[in-house]
């Protein structure tokens, strides 16, 4: 079979993937990580709901700071945002894969094992790099937005794909196919609207829990920033910090009464692997 079974999908529990981009601040000077020094505001959380979370993480906050991605990975997965956080496609083939290289190394001297996973910078994806990350041997990425409104130009959002866990097409990553590695989607909750960090600041977590009352999909996937977590101001700044974090804690409640299960994406390839 080339493609996830669909009686898989149906008999499973219903699934929340958990991640966090780990990387430079989004505020300021772009050369600050006051996220990263403070993850463990929301890595407590997670802990207190026995979330099963993977951390992207890129090259650059390995560099300085290894011994907090290895206190990291002692409860959490951590997979590879890519060694620089800048779009691949303002990269080419030869960058991307010195890059992937890069990370493998640093990833293994500090683990003695290989990275399993990938998320592009700002989920921009292609062909080409999923042929990259099945050469070194990644066993799944989680960079395609399925679904995304219409009216709010995303860069990453390249159009329809499948809203579930899939093996892509080699022609095309945003259909099912054949290709041997899986694709675990940012799905939403419904109508598009991102279940990410940024919108549940934005909109408040009355509105998610409304929608989740309306759709409970058995797949979706609760994304955010190492940045989330702390205050900062300006553009996307709205409920930073402390806010955001008593709105992290209130979600992830309430997904655990309503019956979603937490698993991180090395988890989630073992259940769909054919």
């Amino acid at each position: 079979m080339d493609i996830a079974s669909p009686q898989i999908i149906k008999n499973m529990k219903k699934v929340c993937f958990v991640s966090i981009d780990v990387e430079c601040d989004n505020f300021g000077n772009k050369n600050t990580f006051e996220g990263v020094k403070n993850l463990d505001n929301i890595l407590k959380i997670f802990k207190k709901y026995n979330v099963r979370a993977t951390l992207f993480v890129t090259g650059k906050v390995f560099e300085k700071y290894s011994d907090l991605v290895k206190k990291w990975a002692e409860n959490f997965e951590i997979g590879c945002h890519n060694y620089y956080h800048k779009s691949i496609d303002a990269t080419d083939l030869t960058e991307r894969e010195r890059q992937i290289k890069k990370f493998i190394k640093i990833f293994q001297t500090v683990f003695r094992v290989s990275p399993k996973g990938f998320r592009a910078p700002r989920n921009i994806i292609d062909n080409e790099q999923l042929k990259i990350l099945k050469r070194y041997n990644f066993l799944y990425d989680s960079s395609v937005v399925p679904r995304h409104i219409i009216l709010h130009k995303y860069d990453g959002y390249k159009g329809k794909a499948p809203k579930n866990p899939y093996f892509p097409s080699l022609d095309n990553y945003k259909k099912a196919g054949n290709m041997n590695i899986l694709e675990i989607p940012c799905t939403p909750i419904l109508g598009g609207i991102p279940f990410a960090a940024t919108w549940i600041r934005r909109l408040g977590v009355d509105f998610f829990r409304l929608m989740l009352k309306v759709n409970k999909p058995k797949f979706l996937a609760l994304t955010m920033h190492s940045w989330d977590g702390i205050k900062f101001k300006g553009k996307s700044s709205k409920n930073s910090g402390e806010n955001y974090l008593k709105q992290l804690d209130e979600l992830l409640d309430f997904l655990t009464k309503i019956g979603y299960e937490f698993r991180n994406g090395e988890e989630i390839y073992e259940r769909f692997e054919i």
